[in-house]
């Protein structure tokens, strides 16, 4: 008796387990409109989402270019201001430099001149003075002019040969200094540019090449949408 209940109780749950699984087959596979419903759903997203990608790939393209025009002017302007440096100590160390110590020298020898007439003129005053019977003040007063013009040239002289040593050694290896300075910046400034501009358009390239692959990824999900609603 107890073994014909347990049979029984046996049959009775695989029966009840057989129907479950019916049941739940039933209610999990989709109908045939219902799965229509669903690739026409995953059609319209993949069409919306290409949209979206082709608009990336196009602001991608044009940012891409819009770089590359900007970036081209920059390096044209940076260019040309290295050509400028250079033009200038050029000019410096082949025409500025040269006639600045020759104009110098040339001051130096005009005011060695005058100080030597000054003493000439000294000398011959004071050689005059003492053959002549003149008025004392009057050849004091001549004498004296003519030795203050002296000591003045000579003193000049000085001035002028101290400015022309601070010119040769201080103001013009200083100046040129500046000029070598400002070609050195400029070609510096050139080359950060270019290096800048290079890595910037392998950073845009990259971006157009992920924006591309992803159309193509979309478009290929697409048609496979489309092939697998086909009837």
């Amino acid at each position: 008796m107890k073994r014909s209940r347990f049979l029984w109780f046996l049959v009775l749950g695989s029966l009840l387990a057989s129907c479950l699984s019916t049941s739940s087959d039933g209610a999990g596979s989709p109908s045939g409109a219902d799965s229509d419903g669903d690739s026409k759903r995953e059609a319209e997203e993949l069409a919306s989402k290409l949209k979206v990608a082709e608009l990336k790939l196009e602001g991608a393209r044009i940012e891409l270019d819009s770089f590359q025009a900007s970036h081209e002017v920059r390096v044209k302007h940076a260019r040309a201001e290295l050509q400028l440096a250079e033009a200038e100590l050029a000019q410096f160390r082949e025409v500025d430099r040269p006639a600045r110590l020759a104009e110098t020298e040339l001051d130096l020898r005009s005011a060695r001149d005058r100080a030597q007439e000054a003493a000439e003129e000294l000398e011959q005053i004071e050689i005059m003075y003492e053959g002549q019977d003149l008025d004392d003040r009057t050849a004091e007063f001549v004498v004296s002019r003519g030795r203050r013009n002296a000591e003045r040239a000579a003193q000049r002289i000085q001035i002028q040969e101290m400015l022309a040593r601070g010119q040769a050694d201080r103001e013009l290896p200083r100046e040129q200094s500046r000029l070598e300075l400002a070609v050195s910046r400029a070609a510096a400034a050139l080359a950060d540019l270019e290096l800048e501009g290079r890595v910037d358009a392998y950073q845009k390239r990259a971006s157009v090449l992920e924006a591309e692959a992803e159309v193509a990824r979309i478009r290929h999900d697409l048609k496979e949408a489309a092939e697998e609603a086909k009837p």
